[in-house]
């Protein structure tokens, strides 16, 4: 019996479920932005990934209810360092992203928004990377980060239109938690075999 598996199906849960807000969230803004222009067809799709997270998410929460309370560790100091930094991250991110809208509206460059909403999100992967020691971390930070800066470009440059220029940055966006949320059903899974073994 493995002493982390509750512990790391906690940490898959907790995962799954902001992969599973975050991907709706940029999908709703891509569906937005995309003006019905693709008949919804990037919001089912990406809507049936989200319900396979669904499914995985309940999964992974049924079996970490069933396991006994022995099963527990107990946080260590340096655990609870870590939650409380990825929290300060995490408010950070948030005054960020209000600050940011806040500024843009009142220069009359709103349209701009979405791919600096964008590189907010992509650059609070880098602390979390680092505080976690987690490499996956940093290729969803330089992904998202470049996305937001090529979404910048083409609405600044006027390469296309901010609506479509918006639209791609989300997409790609929702690809990034798309795949951290890969990630944590591949994590949950891994820790419910190891419980079998």
């Amino acid at each position: 019996m493995k002493l982390d598996t509750k512990k790391d199906l906690e940490k898959a849960i907790g995962g799954l479920f902001f992969m599973i807000i975050n991907t709706a969230i940029w999908t709703l803004i891509a569906e937005y932005y995309l003006e019905n222009r693709d008949n919804r067809i990037v919001g089912l799709f990406i809507g049936f990934v989200i319900l396979g997270f669904v499914f995985f998410y309940v999964r992974f929460s049924k079996f970490h209810k069933a396991l006994p309370d022995s099963d527990v560790e107990i946080k260590t100091q340096e655990e609870e360092k870590k939650d409380k930094r990825f929290l300060l991250i995490f408010g950070l991110e948030g005054l960020g992203i209000f600050l940011a809208k806040n500024i843009l509206v009142n220069i009359n460059h709103n349209e701009l928004f979405i791919p600096f909403f964008a590189l907010i999100v992509g650059l609070h992967f880098f602390p979390l990377g680092k505080i976690f020691k987690r490499k996956f971390d940093y290729y969803m930070g330089i992904w998202t980060s470049a996305v937001a800066i090529i979404g910048l470009y083409m609405i600044i440059q006027k390469v296309t239109t901010v609506n479509i220029a918006n639209a791609i940055v989300s997409i790609c966006c929702a690809i990034s938690t798309i795949s951290y949320g890969i990630k944590m059903v591949i994590s949950g899974q891994k820790a419910i075999t190891n419980k079998g073994n």
